[in-house]
């Protein structure tokens, strides 16, 4: 599948969130290839604000478009977990991940971007940041037990290729209290080998 078909499929999405007001920030590989070096992916992170409320008028907008499993979705919300939905049409897979309730994870959509991400697609989509994509992939790295070479390259990539822009204050601030200091500086050291 090409890109302008999965950035169609995540319009039709976030089209659906944003109708309903609920708050998103797409990343996962899409960020970091964004910000970092580019990588293809099959399927879309994307984080959203506990809608618990909307869960019913989302799933109605979405059920024509998209496959997703009900009572797999109102688990994840009551779980603060994740679902997936599937498009339909280019069977573009999402990964949906409800908010976690920290500090983290509510600055992640404070800190977010608005980024085009196709030239052909006439639309601004909300993308976490540099720093934040690089945190939520040192999280996953460390939950897979550092082992996951994907993971890790991505925290290279974006690492190196954002390594002038980049707030290392609020990196070292939050990698600390993610417990991921020490891996953020190992990482950090071998992007600038």
């Amino acid at each position: 599948m090409s890109e302008p078909e999965e950035y169609l499929a995540l319009k039709e999405l976030t089209d659906a969130l944003d109708d309903l007001k609920i708050v998103y920030a797409i990343g996962g590989s899409i960020a970091s290839s964004l910000y970092g070096k580019v990588r293809f992916t099959q399927d879309a992170d994307i984080t959203v604000a506990a809608f618990g409320d909307k869960a019913e008028q989302l799933y109605n907008v979405l059920k024509d478009s998209f496959y997703v499993g009900k009572d797999t979705m109102y688990q994840a919300i009551s779980n603060r977990s994740s679902f997936n939905i599937i498009h339909l049409k280019s069977a573009f897979k999402v990964d949906i991940f409800i908010q976690k309730d920290d500090d983290f994870h509510r600055q992640l959509f404070v800190r977010r971007r608005k980024v085009k991400l196709d030239e052909s697609i006439d639309h601004l989509f909300d993308i976490v940041s540099a720093e934040d994509i690089i945190l939520l992939k040192l999280q996953w790295y460390q939950s897979a037990g550092c082992i996951s070479e994907r993971q890790w390259s991505d925290v290279l990539g974006v690492l190196a290729v954002q390594s002038e822009s980049l707030d290392m204050k609020y990196l070292s601030t939050c990698s600390e209290k993610l417990g991921l200091g020490d891996i953020l500086q190992k990482a950090i050291d071998e992007a600038h080998k």
